[in-house]
C-alpha cells in the first residue's frame, strides 16, 4: 500500500489524511510479541508531500496480511547527504508512555484496567481482555508510573501479574490469553523452507536460588529452593531471587519457598532461550494455492510447525517477531520462539520479567497425567488440560479434487474420556508422508473429539502418520 500521512490531531484514520506518500522508497513495520511495534520508512527530499512530513504527525500503514490500517507517530528523522531521509515512527499506543497513573490495592485484571482509565492527561485508550484473572498487582503501590509501564514496562506490571499477549489496534488495547491461531500447515525442509537460523542461549539459566523478601523497614525473609536438577554445565547454578513483589505482606519461610519453586517452574529457568529465524515460501502467494489463502497465511503469535531433519527439529513454534514490507504487502522476515514456552506463558503456566511480558501468576502444577488410547494427557491445577498423540493410516488416498489440491476422507479421533469440559481452544493435526508434501487440516471438533482430513497437490495413495494435539480446560 501507499502510506498515508495524517495530522497529529487525527483520531479516526479512515480517510486520505493530508496526503499520500507516493514516493516512499522503503517502509517496514516491526512488531514483537508483547514488545516493539514501530515503523521505519525512507523518503526522498524531492518526493511528493515531503515538506508535510514532520515529527508528531502520523503515518498510516498496514502491518500484516489482514490489511487493517494502523497509525504510527513520527518521532525521529535522519537527513544524510544523499537526500534520502529516514523516518522512525512508533505505534499510537506508545502515547500511553505520555500519561501517568497511580493507585493501590489492585487485585484483579478488571480493577487494573479501570485504574488505567484514570490516567492524566485524559486517557483515550480502551482496554479489553478474554481473561478474568485475579491476583495482587505489585506495581500498583501508590508510585506514579506511566500507563505503558503499568501495562508491561516494570516489575509487578499487568503482564507480570496476569500474563497474556497484547494486541495493539489503534486506540484499543486487547490482552489475549493466547493471541494468534494454530495453523494447519508446516514449514518443511525440501518443500517451502528457504533459510534457517537457530539460536540457543544458556546464559541466564539457573537451577536453584536463595529467594528473599525485603520489607519497608529492612526486615528480610530468605530461604533456599531448588529444582532438583543440574544445569547445562553439570553444576547446580544458584542465584539470589527477589520475590518481594509477589507478596503484599511478609510471607512465611514456607510460603516463600513454595513461590520460589513455582517461579522457577513457571519460567523454566533451567531451559535455554531459543529463537529461530526462518525464510519460507508463502504458499498463499502461489497462484494454485490462492483459493486457500485463509488457511495458508500467518501473522504474529500464530503457531506452526517447523520440520528440519538436519538439526533434528520437528516441533511447534510461535511467531514472536515479524517484519512487514508495507509497499509490497508481504513479510520480509519472521522470528519464531518455542511454543512450549510461549503457549504456556499465554495459558498462565509461566511467568517472566516484565521486559518480555510473558508472565503468569500463582502456583500451577500437574494434578493428573496419564495415557488413554493414542493420547498422553495432563491436567493442571489452574484448569488447563492438554493431550497429544500419534496415529498411522496405511494406504490413505487423496483423490478428491478441489481446485489445484486433492483431499482425502475425513477421520475422527476421540479425545481422552472426560478430559475437556468445553471446546478446546487449540487443536492441531499434522501429516507425515516421507516428503511427499501431504498436510492435514482440522475440519471440526467438540469437547469429545476432533476431525481432520489429508490434502496435497498429488492424486495419490500413501501411508500417512498424523500427530494430533489439543489444549483446553478441564475445570
Amino acid at each position: 500500500m501507499i502510506p498515508i500521512l495524517f495530522d497529529r490531531n487525527e483520531t479516526a484514520f479512515n480517510n486520505n489524511g493530508i496526503g499520500r506518500l507516493r514516493d516512499c522508497i522503503s517502509c517496514v513495520v516491526s512488531e514483537e510479541r508483547n514488545g516493539v511495534f514501530e515503523c521505519d520508512f525512507e523518503y526522498p527530499v524531492n518526493g511528493a508531500n515531503y515538506d508535510l512530513i514532520q515529527c508528531g504527525r502520523i503515518v498510516g500503514v498496514t502491518h500484516d496480511e489482514d490489511g487493517d490500517l494502523q497509525p504510527f507517530e513520527i518521532v525521529s528523522v535522519s537527513r544524510p547527504i544523499d537526500g534520502i531521509v529516514s523516518f522512525h515512527a512508533v505505534h499510537i499506543s506508545y502515547r500511553q508512555s505520555q500519561m501517568t497513573v497511580s493507585g493501590t490495592n489492585i487485585n484483579s485484571l478488571a480493577d487494573a484496567f479501570t485504574l488505567l482509565k484514570t490516567a492524566q492527561p485524559s486517557n483515550p485508550f480502551t482496554y479489553e481482555t478474554d481473561m478474568t484473572s485475579t491476583g495482587y498487582m505489585a506495581s500498583a503501590d501508590g508510585t506514579p508510573r506511566t500507563v505503558r509501564q503499568m501495562l508491561g514496562g516494570v516489575q509487578g506490571s499487568i503482564l507480570d501479574a496476569y500474563g497474556g499477549e497484547y494486541e495493539w489496534d489503534v486506540w484499543k488495547v486487547i490482552l489475549h490469553r493466547n493471541r494468534g491461531e494454530a495453523k494447519d500447515f508446516a514449514i518443511r525442509y525440501g518443500v517451502n523452507l528457504l533459510n534457517y537460523d537457530d539460536d540457543t542461549d544458556y546464559q541466564g539459566t539457573f537451577t536453584s536460588c536463595v529467594a528473599y523478601w525485603k520489607g519497608a523497614d529492612g526486615e528480610i525473609v530468605s530461604t533456599e529452593a531448588t529444582l532438583d536438577t543440574l544445569g547445562y554445565n553439570g553444576n547446580d547454578i544458584r542465584i539470589p531471587l527477589d520475590l518481594t513483589d509477589k507478596f503484599e505482606n511478609q510471607p512465611s519461610v514456607e510460603s516463600l519457598r513454595t513461590e520460589a519453586i513455582s517461579y522457577m517452574r513457571r519460567n523454566q529457568t533451567n531451559v535455554p532461550a531459543q529463537s529461530i529465524k526462518v525464510d519460507f515460501v508463502r504458499l498463499a502467494e502461489i497462484g494454485e494455492f490462492a483459493p486457500y489463502e485463509e488457511l495458508l497465511t500467518c501473522k504474529l503469535c500464530d503457531s506452526l510447525k517447523v520440520i528440519f531433519p538436519l538439526y533434528g527439529v520437528e516441533a511447534y513454534f510461535k511467531i514472536v517477531k515479524t517484519e512487514w514490507n508495507v509497499l509490497s504487502d508481504r513479510y520480509e522476515g519472521m522470528e519464531l520462539g518455542t511454543l512450549s514456552a510461549t503457549l504456556a506463558d499465554a495459558l498462565g503456566i509461566n511467568s517472566s520479567s516484565s521486559s518480555s511480558g510473558s508472565g503468569g501468576s500463582g502456583t500451577d502444577y500437574i494434578v493428573e497425567e496419564g495415557t488413554d488410547g493414542i493420547w498422553t494427557y495432563r491436567k493442571w491445577d489452574s484448569g488447563i488440560a492438554e493431550c497429544w498423540g500419534y496415529i498411522s493410516a496405511a494406504s490413505t488416498s487423496t483423490s478428491t479434487s478441489y481446485g489445484a489440491l486433492y483431499y482425502g476422507a475425513q477421520k475422527t479421533q476421540a479425545f481422552p474420556t472426560g478430559l475437556f469440559n468445553d471446546f478446546p481452544k487449540f487443536v492441531n493435526a499434522q501429516a507425515f508422508d516421507n516428503g511427499n508434501g501431504t498436510q492435514a487440516s482440522v475440519s471440526n471438533w467438540s469437547k469429545d473429539s476432533m476431525s481432520f482430513y489429508p490434502y496435497g497437490v498429488h492424486n495419490t495413495t500413501l501411508n500417512i502418520g498424523y500427530t494430533l494435539e489439543a489444549k483446553g480446560r478441564w475445570k
